[in-house]
């Protein structure tokens, strides 16, 4: 008999190893002492399956195949290799946009090819700009003149402003919009700024033509246009200047409208994806809190809209008492707020949310109950690409079991509470309907301290 069932077993075990359509296996068939190993056969069989048709898709370069589960072991090397190339897949297309940036270190042999590749095209790329500009060069010396020509008589509503280069002072300066006290405070900033004319916020038009931005101390910002020119057989720069105030003002009066929630006055959910990229690409290590306001419904339809509004402000000033300058938070449904805690550890992100918990309940002065739950995910340093949805959703899966604990303790409260007030309301109706009694009936049965309606056949009312 143990023979035979160490047969079907073994024939079992062949078939998943060798066979393309693995053999059947009938549980029935075995006596009880070997059912438990052909279950774990039938478990093994699934995972090599799994393993099996995971590989086959990567062999076929299907890089869009979903992994297997994460109780699948045998298949960790592949999900790795399938992590780096998809990795490798996103470095090439950055490659062709015209990043050379991009290196390859986890792949041996084929990182050193790769790179070398990546180090040649760029070579290759500056030698072709180095040749079309050479080429360009003497044209664009040759047009200099007319051009800085066309551009002041285009440009006849800024103003003028030309300075040595050699000796640094004001060669000419026009009178059409800017005082002359500003045209010094200007010239002061262009020298401090210019030094091989190597500032950052410059835009390269040309070889010898930069567009730049520039704030003055009265908080105006202007537009400056700079030339190299001869002046007077002097080496001049030719600056024309454009106050780009009520421009700057508009623009992030508008940038503020769409990347902050007016209520609160943090970053809504548009700034929340905008700025999350910009910390991923950091690589530091991230703590991920997503938060959900408990009772804001229940609030908003008893109290008023104004009332859940002055709830959802003092979640915000309890949240951004407890996090750092460097760290994020945002609004990013109606009663969802994402945090963001840079170089923070797990512990002490729990540490931080609890303390803002019990702040936030015991801050109360309202007739109704203030909580929120909270769920944290944590990214470590170095991480590799990361789906931020993916991040918020197991978030807000952790998040939903502290809001079913919460349910279930309000839930209990409020039992509570309506016990202790019915009891309260029942004493008060018993009073006066004794008293009515009393005047109209006089007949009133009190037996040992319970309270009995005349007639009813019970206690209806509760005990005294």
């Amino acid at each position: 008999m143990e023979d035979k069932n160490s047969e079907l077993l073994f024939e079992y075990l062949r078939s998943i190893l060798y066979d393309s359509q693995v053999k059947e296996l009938d549980i029935k068939k075995l006596d009880e002492s070997f059912v438990k190993l052909g279950k774990g056969l039938l478990y093994l069989q699934r995972l090599i399956q799994e393993m099996k048709e995971y590989s086959a898709d990567l062999s076929k370069g299907n890089l869009s195949v979903i992994p297997p589960s994460k109780d699948n072991p045998l298949c960790e090397n592949l999900k790795n290799m399938h992590s780096n190339l998809n990795h490798l897949t996103w470095q090439a297309k950055q490659v062709a946009k015209g990043d050379y940036s991009q290196t390859v270190s986890f792949l041996g042999e084929f990182s050193e090819a790769f790179n070398m590749m990546t180090g040649q095209l760029k070579e290759r790329e500056q030698a072709l700009k180095n040749e079309v500009l050479r080429e360009k060069n003497h044209a664009q010396m040759v047009e200099n003149y007319n051009n800085l020509l066309q551009t002041l008589i285009w440009h006849s509503k800024g103003d003028v402003l030309i300075i040595s280069v050699d000796n640094p002072r004001i060669l000419y300066a026009s009178n059409n919009n800017i005082t002359s006290e500003k045209k010094q405070e200007l010239f002061n900033i262009f020298i401090n700024k210019t030094h091989e004319f190597n500032f950052p916020e410059r835009k390269m038009l040309s070889d010898n033509s930069y567009i730049w931005e520039v704030e003055d101390s009265e908080r105006n910002f202007y537009r400056i246009t700079t030339n190299n020119i001869t002046w007077q057989q002097e080496s001049a720069y030719a600056n024309i200047i454009f106050d780009i105030t009520e421009e700057k003002l508009a623009k992030s009066e508008l940038e503020y409208k769409a990347y902050f929630d007016r209520l609160t006055k943090i970053g809504n959910r548009y700034y929340f994806y905008a700025r999350v990229n910009d910390l991923l690409r950091l690589h530091e290590s991230l703590i991920f809190c997503y938060c959900d306001l408990d009772h804001l419904k229940y609030i908003n339809d008893n109290y008023g809209h104004n009332e859940g509004d002055k709830y959802l402000c003092s979640f915000v000033n309890t949240i951004n008492d407890i996090i750092r300058e460097d760290d994020m938070f945002a609004r990013i449904g109606g009663d969802e707020f994402c945090i963001i805690l840079r170089n923070c550890s797990k512990q002490d992100a729990y540490n931080k949310l609890e303390k803002a918990q019990k702040e936030f309940v015991s801050n109360n002065n309202e007739v109704y109950s203030k909580n929120f739950s909270f769920g944290i995910v944590s990214l470590p340093e170095n991480h590799g690409i990361v789906n931020i949805d993916t991040v918020i959703h197991e978030a807000d899966n952790s998040m939903y079991e502290q809001k079913k604990l919460h349910k279930q303790l309000d839930k209990q409260k409020s039992e509570w509470y309506y016990v202790c007030n019915l009891g309260r309301w029942s004493y008060k109706v018993c009073r006066i309907w004794i008293l009515n009694i009393i005047n109209s009936v006089n007949k009133i049965v009190l037996t040992k301290g319970t309270l009995q309606r005349v007639g009813t056949g019970g206690n209806r009312y509760g005990s005294l």
